[in-house]
């Protein structure tokens, strides 16, 4: 074989080589850009800051803010796994005195703080954290009981299932049903429309035959007339 001969075959195999490095790198290229695309397609598309800010991290926001429940009031003994002993009936009875007052201070603060004047036996062993009580019945009325004494409430029934609570006496509302109404420029009163058109009212939510009640003190404190007796309505006395 001859020198040239030698050479153009080297030179052929040289292509041959250089033929299946170039398949190989296309090979490659296309594998590495079919990798790249997937990727992209998977990935995301990031948003820019002000859209970020806008879109996804305040809806977050809000969905957290949704789920935050307003802070409960609870007695300054705390919680049932705080102390727990206070959510037991105490079986001496000087503990059990002394348990009840206790208690029965704490409705007071909670029955004004939600604006309740009848803590019925239902609504007792439904809301917190009074449900946490064991014995929920003779709680409530060993609790009841104890208010009755302290003369700030009284039974509304027999059965002991209603309680009135006044944690603010029906002369004090008298005072401010007749400020509220100077304030606002109300020169007529009546039990109807302070029941319907003022229930956002503290006052408004007072048993109907209390408001009467009210009404009839501020005639006899000279600072209303009568318009209609049966009906409860008054002028005011500037």
């Amino acid at each position: 074989m001859g020198e040239r001969e030698r050479i153009r075959r080297k030179q052929k195999s040289v292509d041959k080589s250089d033929a299946k490095e170039g398949i190989v790198e296309e090979q490659e290229t296309e594998t590495q850009i079919e990798t790249e695309s997937m990727i992209h397609e998977e990935m995301p598309i990031i948003e820019t800051e002000a859209e970020i800010e806008k879109g996804s991290i305040v809806e977050t926001k809000s969905e957290i803010e949704m789920i935050v429940e307003e802070p409960r009031l609870l007695p300054s003994w705390g919680n049932i796994s705080q102390t727990e002993w206070m959510y037991h009936i105490p079986v001496r009875e000087e503990d059990l005195q002394m348990w009840a007052s206790e208690w029965s201070d704490f409705v007071l603060e909670w029955c004004e703080e939600y604006s309740i004047h009848i803590l019925s036996f239902s609504k007792f062993v439904s809301e917190y954290p009074f449900k946490d009580i064991q014995n929920k019945a003779d709680a409530y009325r060993k609790i009841g009981d104890k208010i009755v004494e302290k003369e700030v409430g009284i039974w509304m029934e027999g059965k002991k299932r209603q309680l009135r609570v006044y944690w603010r006496f029906l002369e004090e509302w008298a005072d401010i049903i007749y400020q509220w109404a100077l304030e606002n420029g109300r020169t007529r009163l009546d039990v109807k429309s302070i029941v319907i058109q003022e229930n956002k009212q503290n006052f408004a939510k007072l048993p109907e035959k209390e408001i009467h009640y009210v009404i009839k003190l501020l005639v006899e404190r000279e600072l209303a007339e009568w318009i209609d007796k049966q009906k409860g309505a008054v002028r005011l006395v500037l």
